[in-house]
């Protein structure tokens, strides 16, 4: 016992230095370990115009030359050299949104998996691409849709249900039951068939651009731990005018959001005051609030950026996990048991120049606001860079000034060591934002001498199997088939996956003699504990087991007694049975030979069959050659009546054109006594033609259609002095008279009393017309300022069908104030029957008189009478009465 106490001594006493070097040492790398330095990343924005001037050059993947400006564009003297700023990575223009995703964002998602916080801000000028790095478009997706598909393709298979896991409104979540999870989600469902509430926005203003982003399949990350089950819930943030507000607020768009307010929870940590919190369970699930979100942030035009943000967003991705329990399908009931991570992603508004941008008004101030806000950044990490520096030479640090801004005051706990923070600087090199960039690299360079210490998240061990969950499920497959191979002890087997039988880990690293001693102490009480009270559980669950496997042990000797007996009296029925089969093996040979007799008799049946099929393929094909012949001779015949037919059909044609050219001769005949009567009607004066002179000798005239009023060839030479020499009392017109067509035309439609109706589909249509049925009065003609009349007569052809006419002429007005109808046109509306009916009956004796040309002469005096009768106002111009045709 005394040999123990020198020992130590004895090796103090010789190497005390190497002892204190070692300390110092130990202490030195636990210091280095412990702090991480802001990771700063620049990248570089393509030029616009290929004739843009550049300020600074990429010279490698971790350093860029700004150039100062020149001499003659900026009236700078004297020589000037560039200035090196160095980052961890610098991207340069033609880098692809991957590219930034995989060396910036990609091991934040990683650190969110193992419960780490982290924390991802861009920074620069305005225009410079901070929005499109952080969110992308639709060809190029950002850093944020990029991150939300890698995190649940990772977690895919390890979800937990919806509403397992719930926010207590104060930065912590609780574990609620199934049957709570389940009214929870009802609840949902409920609200969003009602399309109210805070899921009336899923599906309906969802952004196909943003939501189509979620198409490219990344690789999911490995070292997730599968006996935990993962939800994730999302917040969207804006700090305007150094306001908070919730952009998911459950409010109409079109309302005023309400400013929140950051609060500190029970563990120090900073969170909006009553901010919603989302649960999402698939990427483009997450794309849609973000967008909900993105309709209410607040953008504005100015010179320098068309679509300029105006406020800082905070999108926050919080990962809720827990382990499962024993059989790896529930969430263990405790909340103690809950790790929350968080990834934060700011796009930090751009800084901007009044002289610049020109803004005035809300503009101004809102310029101002982000100015501020941003300095105070600057401020909070300078201060915190000089009190890192000034710790080691005992001098007293300096206040940070967290709370003059809302941006730094929620991000105070990051700063202070609750994990990694990020920094994206984006540049625009143009030659005119020279200035801007110099003061962002100078940003960048301080940022990057920040310490922040290392969180290291403390997960609980609950001693359980790992790898249980999985376990459980290959089990359950194996018992699924033996079930469906019809194997009844399947529904028996148990599977025993509980605790693991291991203290815990080794005892930490302590030394007595350091002035954390007492701290030491308490840290080794603490884990003795611990390791007291597993080790009570771990018997109690030892003797659980070892009676369950004693009686296991019973359970299975009486089986095995039970199987012997069976075995015993099975032997018996199998002798039994091995009899039985050997008499039925001697009637199975008796029934072969007479079935070999019955195959025989069939195949003799078989050729008797094939004898007479021969026999009757011979006499159908002796059936088949009569039919042919019978076939040949009826198409003979059938030729033959044929012939004939079309011979006498030839002949009835023949019959039948004679007959139509006759009736088509008279009905030309009829139609030039017509169109005699109609030059008549047209005439200026009405003269008494010559009673030898018939009709027919009037239509072997030259010219039978050129009959008008003022016409020599229409009548004798013998009778020119009687159209030459006006009558008495008629007033004179001008037949060259012309109306201006942009008045427009405006018709006397004359017609009977009682018109038959027109069957046809062309029917007259005459624009601003008047009809009338009887022509008394000279002021019916001229009162109405008619250009154009009309006249509608109706007779019955040949064949007995109504046959209309349209006798259309131009009013002239005349010197003493009246005027006068030129008739210049005839339209003919006729229907007629495509199949000709030879048993149809004549109309009426005088029409047959009529188209034999033997009545012609006194038909056609009738039909003049009747027209000369009706028009008689109308082709004058007054009411005297004239003597008829």
């Amino acid at each position: 016992m005394k040999a123990v106490p020198r020992t130590p001594m004895r090796v103090i006493q010789k190497t005390p230095r190497l002892q204190q070097h070692t300390t110092e040492k130990h202490r030195k790398d636990s210091s280095e370990k412990a702090r991480d330095p802001v990771n700063v990343f620049c990248r570089v924005r393509p030029l616009q115009s290929e004739a843009d001037l550049t300020s600074l050059r990429v010279k490698n993947s971790t350093t860029i030359a700004l150039n100062p400006q020149d001499q003659l564009l900026h009236k700078h003297n004297g020589a000037q050299r560039e200035i090196q700023y160095i980052f961890k990575h610098v991207f340069q223009p033609d880098a692809t949104q991957q590219d930034v995703y995989g060396s910036v964002a990609q091991p934040l998602v990683e650190n969110l998996l193992r419960g780490r916080n982290s924390l991802l801000f861009t920074y620069g000028v305005t225009g410079s691409g901070k929005t499109y790095t952080m969110t992308g478009n639709l060809r190029h997706r950002g850093i944020m849709p990029r991150c939300l598909d890698v995190l649940f393709r990772t977690i895919s298979d390890f979800q937990a249900k919806k509403f397992v896991f719930k926010p207590d409104r104060l930065n912590g979540f609780e574990i609620l039951s199934e049957e709570d999870a389940l009214l929870e989600r009802q609840h949902e469902m409920n609200q969003r068939f009602a399309g109210s509430g805070r899921f009336a926005f899923r599906h309906k203003d969802s952004d196909p651009e943003i939501a189509s982003q979620a198409s490219v399949e990344p690789t999911p990350l490995l070292g997730l731990d599968e006996d935990n089950m993962y939800s994730v819930f999302i917040t969207y943030i804006e700090i305007y005018n150094n306001s908070v507000y919730d952009l998911l607020e459950d409010s109409g768009i079109q309302k005023t959001l309400q400013s929140k307010i950051i609060r500190e929870d029970a563990n120090r940590h900073m969170f909006v005051h009553g901010v919603t919190e989302v649960e999402v369970k698939t990427v483009e699930e997450a794309l849609e609030v973000f967008q909900m979100g993105q309709k209410r942030k607040r953008m504005g035009h100015t010179v320098l950026n068309a679509e300029s943000s105006r406020s800082h967003s905070v999108f926050n991705i919080r990962l809720v996990q827990a382990p499962t329990d024993s059989q790896g399908e529930n969430v263990v009931q405790d909340k103690q048991n809950i790790t929350v991570s968080q990834l934060s992603l700011v796009d930090l508004a751009g800084s901007e120049r009044s002289s610049r941008t020109k803004n005035t008004g809300v503009r101004l101030r809102e310029a101002g606001n982000i100015n501020n806000s941003l300095m105070t950044l600057r401020t909070c990490l300078e201060y915190l860079r000089e009190n890192q520096q000034a710790a080691g030479n005992g001098m007293a640090p300096k206040k940070i000034p967290y709370r003059d801004s809302k941006i730094t005051h929620m991000f105070k706990n990051y700063f202070d060591g609750e994990g990694q923070v990020s920094m994206i600087v984006c540049i625009n090199p143009r030659i005119e934002d020279y200035d801007e960039n110099m003061q962002v690299m100078k940003f960048a360079e301080m940022t990057q001498e920040v310490q922040i210490a290392r969180a290291t998240p403390m997960k609980t061990d609950l001693g359980l199997t790992p790898g249980r969950r999985k376990a459980n499920k290959l089990f359950k497959i194996a018992v699924n088939n033996l079930n469906e191979l019809g194997i009844p002890e399947a529904k028996d087997l148990e599977m025993d996956v509980g605790l693991v039988y291991s203290l815990g880990p080794d005892f930490p690293a302590y030394q007595m003699d350091s002035p954390e001693a007492e701290v030491k102490i308490q840290e080794l009480m603490h884990y003795l504990e611990q390791r007291i009270e597993k080790r009570k559980k771990l018997r109690s669950n030892l003797d659980i087991k070892c009676d369950s496997f004693r009686q296991m042990l019973m359970n299975l000797d009486r089986e095995n007694l039970q199987l012997r007996t069976e075995l015993a009296s099975l032997k018996a029925v199998y002798k039994q049975e091995r009899d039985r089969s050997a008499a039925l093996e001697k009637k199975v040979r008796i029934h072969e030979s007479s079935i070999d007799v019955l195959n025989n008799t069939l195949s003799k049946r078989d050729r008797q069959i094939e004898e007479l099929s021969f026999k009757l393929n011979e006499k159908e094909s002796q059936l088949t050659q009569k039919e042919h012949e019978k076939e040949k001779q009826k198409k003979k015949f059938s030729s033959k009546l044929a012939v004939e037919s079309d011979k006498t059909k030839r002949e009835f044609e023949h019959k039948l054109r004679e007959q139509r050219a006759k009736l088509t001769e008279r009905m030309r005949i009829k139609d030039e006594k017509l169109r005699l009567v109609s030059n008549i009607l047209q005439s200026e004066d009405l003269p008494s033609l010559p009673r030898s002179q018939s009709s027919e000798d009037m239509l072997n005239e030259k010219d039978r259609g050129a009959f008008t009023a003022r016409t020599e060839s229409s009548v004798p030479a013998t009778r020119t002095d009687i159209y030459a020499t006006p009558r008495h009392g008629a007033a004179a017109a001008n037949n060259r008279h012309r109306r201006s067509r942009s008045a427009g035309d405006k018709w006397l439609e004359h017609r009977a009393a009682n018109p038959v109706p027109l069957g046809t589909i062309m029917q007259p249509y005459l624009k601003n017309r008047k009809s009338i049925t009887k022509l008394t009065d000279m002021k019916e003609l001229t009162a109405n300022g008619a250009n154009k009349y009309c006249l509608v007569s109706q007779e019955a052809d040949t064949d007995g069908d109504v046959e209309t006419k349209l006798y259309k002429g131009n009013v002239i007005p005349t010197c003493g104030g009246g005027a006068q109808v030129v008739f210049n046109d005839v339209e003919c509306l006729k229907q007629k029957s495509p199949v000709h009916s030879p048993t149809r009956k004549r109309p009426s004796n005088g029409t047959l008189s009529a188209l034999g040309g033997g009545g012609a002469v006194p038909s056609t005096i009738t039909s003049v009478q009747d027209v000369a009768s009706r028009c008689n106002l109308g082709i004058e111009g007054h009411s005297s009465k004239k003597s008829k045709i």
